[in-house]
């Protein structure tokens, strides 16, 4: 029964190790690792004339090649860098690899030079495809009209305008008044060391619907503070009322003594006469 499944080869010459390439390899620390990763990627390429990749399209990375080849993902990093310095592999801007020995490797010795000379060719030629895309790509955003742009920059105002009035709303939200509680009042007041009457202040102002004049009270605080510098005054005028009507009983206290003593006496009837604050009695 014949086999119809296509094998690759990989044909070593027997200097392979001994070039200036694979013993700089080999001398480096963990160099024997970086020459088993090496032919590795040699054969895992043949099949795509030398470039590493899964399923004919798909670039290998290094995770990947971690994957397949058994090794750390760091040593495959670390392999993949020294490769490229010693000319030993080529990474294309899209992550293509190839491996740029390998038609050293494969077919007869008369058609490798052929074999080389293609294969630089194909290289060259997907780097051309990917500079013209390149260029294509640039072309596309600077062929684009104004009035396009223009239309995007509206957009992106208007999107700003409302992220804008959001916040505003917000913020407005937030500085909405809030009546106090009883407790928040007498807190307040204690704090202030005033006279204002928290529970007066509170009926007060719950009965008109927490306004003050035609307007809604936007700090009930400030409100306090008026009450407070109100009450302090009235408190004033009210002490010194008092004095003047304390010092009037008693001077009013001394003149009816005096009547009962020398009206009895039969005084000549002459009338006293006492002045307090300019005031004469």
């Amino acid at each position: 029964m014949s086999d119809n499944k296509k094998y690759y080869y990989l044909r070593l010459k027997d200097n392979f190790f001994d070039s200036d390439e694979l013993k700089i390899l080999e001398s480096m620390k963990d160099g024997y690792l970086y020459s088993n990763i090496l032919l590795k990627l040699y054969l895992r390429s043949l099949k795509n004339d030398g470039k590493l990749v899964v399923n004919d399209r798909i670039p290998y990375n290094a995770e990947m090649l971690a994957s397949v080849t058994g090794h750390q993902v760091g040593t495959i990093k670390q392999a993949l860098s020294m490769f490229k310095e010693l000319g030993l592999i080529e990474i294309l801007e899209n992550g293509a690899i190839y491996m740029l020995d390998i038609q050293n490797f494969i077919g007869k010795g008369s058609t490798e030079a052929d074999r080389r000379r293609s294969y630089d060719r194909k290289i060259a030629q997907e780097k051309e495809l990917l500079k013209v895309e390149s260029v294509r790509n640039l072309r596309e955003i600077s062929e684009k009209s104004t009035p396009e742009i223009e239309i995007e920059l509206e957009k992106d105002i208007e999107i700003e305008k409302e992220i804008h009035s959001s916040a505003k709303s917000t913020t407005t939200k937030r500085k909405r008044f809030e009546k106090p509680t009883l407790s928040e009042i007498k807190e307040y007041c204690i704090e202030r060391n005033n006279n204002v009457d928290a529970q007066h202040f509170y009926d007060y102002y719950e009965s008109n619907g927490w306004k003050v004049g035609k307007n809604s009270m936007k700090n009930w605080q400030a409100a306090v503070r008026t009450w407070e510098k109100n009450s302090y005054t009235n408190t004033t005028k009210q002490t010194k009322k008092t004095n003047t009507e304390q010092t009037l009983d008693a001077i009013y206290k001394v003149m009816n003594e005096s009547e009962v003593e020398y009206g009895e006496s039969g005084c000549n009837g002459s009338n006293s006469v006492v002045t307090v604050n300019d005031t004469k009695f």
